[in-house]
């Protein structure tokens, strides 16, 4: 027997606010309006929540709004660095990339790493070596339009994200970011890190998190949310709401999304906004900016 499906998208939490006037709030709410509908219809017609986190993670990357692929800002040496992460639950199988700088889609590249090679992460030239050899879509500097322009003097960090549960159970969160404006060349934060900015497992639930990065390293953000669910019986947003409080608590800020293994979703965040979409187990559609 089929399952419910249910998918959250983000991208990226942040001083959204900064953009209210600029006419960007509500081009990012119309894209995340209409294709979250899409995604969910995909999980419907028994597409795989492997292939519609992929899909929903490679739109927000193209689409230029977000700090993530097309959208990505330069570090402080003047070059864009991205970072991305997928895992299935099912097998708690993943794969990562960070410090790259040639790959049109970074999250296919980690889902390559996931599926076609024995490693989990891999980073920076002998990453962008691969990506060449495999012959995954390669930019080159031009491609990017830092989508952090208006209000650029202002802090900013940003990431888009993806946690899907499909009809047959499989539950997947996927991440992926340019990091943050002008942040210090070489440095990685919580995107690519499984357990940190990334983690799902089967049965249980999928988290996939924006924001300072250091912080969401520092608490293990993303598998705490998890256990707390699995060894306290927490519900989803409760989880999700500690694991933030204790990030803000230490100096940090961000937001998460997160699912549970029967469709339920929460989508917490601390900063004046987060790019955010979803659909629970009941059908119910939830799209948001600040």
């Amino acid at each position: 027997m089929h399952r419910p499906v249910a998918i959250a998208v983000h991208g990226g939490a942040g001083n959204l606010a900064r953009y209210k006037g600029t006419g960007r709030l509500e081009e990012a709410y119309a894209f995340l309006e209409q294709h979250i509908t899409l995604w969910h219809t995909m999980l419907c017609d028994g597409v795989s929540a492997l292939d519609v986190a992929c899909e929903s993670v490679r739109a927000l990357e193209d689409i230029g709004y977000f700090h993530a692929g097309k959208g990505s800002s330069p570090n402080d040496n003047g070059y864009v660095e991205l970072d991305a992460s997928i895992m299935r639950g099912s097998d708690r199988a993943a794969g990562a990339i960070a410090a790259v700088r040639t790959p049109k889609n970074p999250i296919d590249v980690a889902r390559y790493i996931m599926e076609q090679t024995q490693q989990v992460l891999m980073v920076a030239s002998e990453a962008d070596t691969l990506i060449t050899r495999e012959g995954f879509a390669t930019v080159d500097a031009s491609y990017f339009v830092p989508c952090d322009e208006v209000g650029a003097a202002l802090p900013s960090t940003g990431t888009v994200g993806a946690v899907v549960l499909d009809r047959d159970g499989e539950i997947v969160a996927a991440t992926s970011t340019g990091g943050t404006l002008r942040k210090r060349a070489g440095r990685v934060g919580d995107a690519p890190i499984i357990g940190a900015g990334t983690y799902a497992i089967g049965g249980l639930g999928a988290v996939s998190c924006t924001g300072v990065g250091e912080y969401f390293l520092r608490t293990s953000a993303a598998s705490r949310i998890l256990a707390r669910v699995e060894l306290l019986g927490e519900h989803i947003s409760t989880a999700t709401g500690t694991i933030l409080t204790e990030i803000v608590h230490l100096g940090g800020d961000g937001g998460m999304i997160a699912l549970d293994h029967r469709g339920t979703i929460a989508m917490p965040f601390s900063t004046s906004g987060m790019y955010r979409a979803a659909v629970d187990a009941t059908s119910s559609v939830t799209v948001g900016c600040l």
